[in-house]
């Protein structure tokens, strides 16, 4: 996973045990996971040989209830290592999900996001634009322009939970014309106009958190054994007539 987080793209077949690993295309960062279990949906036909599509009722149920378990869990294993809440990891991540039953059963999750900016984790202050009133200082306004402002409380922040905040001496929280709201830190270089140049300081993306390969497989063998519970599950609820 490089640095600057501009991609990863990585594929789990549990069945057939398959892991290729990251690989680099630029923007966006990914992870798609494969759930596949043709000896599990092989069982499920035998035993629902007699009942009239129960056999796609019955994949297409466990299949989907392990998707959704795998986008649970992929907040909570996030979370075991970063300090970021569950709502700013949802925010910031798009998760598509495509299906195939063409050989057994398949479920394509696919994690994609850009990077998180750092005001968005927890530990991140002040929590608005502050300044601090304690002294002046001269800022360039424009060119070969001049004034004394007060300067910005200087902002900490940090991603992972095994780290305290830290304060960057030449960052501060700041919100755009545009209501964003995040901390920036100023380059040393001026603008065209004249004024300091700032850019914004960011974490790591969805799929960077996730990042390794055992984290993958891990999400992976929880969503196989999620199907197989399931599946079996509502084969007897169809054989009991519980589902139709």
């Amino acid at each position: 996973m490089s640095e600057n987080g501009v991609s990863r793209e990585a594929r789990v077949h549990v069945g057939g045990g398959e892991y290729l690993g990251p690989t680099d295309s630029g923007g966006f960062a990914g992870i798609q996971l494969s759930v596949a279990d043709q000896e599990a949906v092989d069982r499920t036909a035998r035993l629902l040989a007699g009942v009239e599509g129960g056999v796609e009722k019955a994949v297409r149920s466990a299949i989907s209830k392990a998707v959704a378990r795998l986008r649970r869990s992929n907040v909570s294993a996030v979370r075991e290592r970063y300090a970021i809440s569950a709502a700013n990891i949802r925010e910031n991540e798009n998760v598509q999900v495509t299906y195939s039953y063409d050989s057994g059963v398949q479920a394509f999750v696919r994690f994609s996001g850009a990077r998180i900016p750092l005001f968005r984790f927890d530990g991140a202050s002040p929590h608005q634009p502050t300044r601090d009133t304690s002294g002046r200082m001269p800022v360039m306004s424009g060119e070969e322009h001049w004034r004394l402002m007060y300067p910005s409380v200087a902002a900490s922040g940090h991603v992972l939970k095994s780290t305290s905040p830290y304060s960057f001496e030449r960052a501060f929280v700041a919100r755009m014309g545009t209501g964003h709201t995040g901390i920036f830190e100023r380059t040393g270089g001026m603008t065209s106009r004249g004024k300091d140049e700032i850019e914004e300081l960011f974490g790591p993306s969805v799929p960077q958190m996730l990042g390794s390969e055992d984290v993958e497989k891990a999400l992976a063998e929880d969503a196989m054994k999620s199907f197989e519970k399931d599946l079996d599950h509502d084969v007897l609820a169809i054989l009991s007539g519980y589902m139709r």
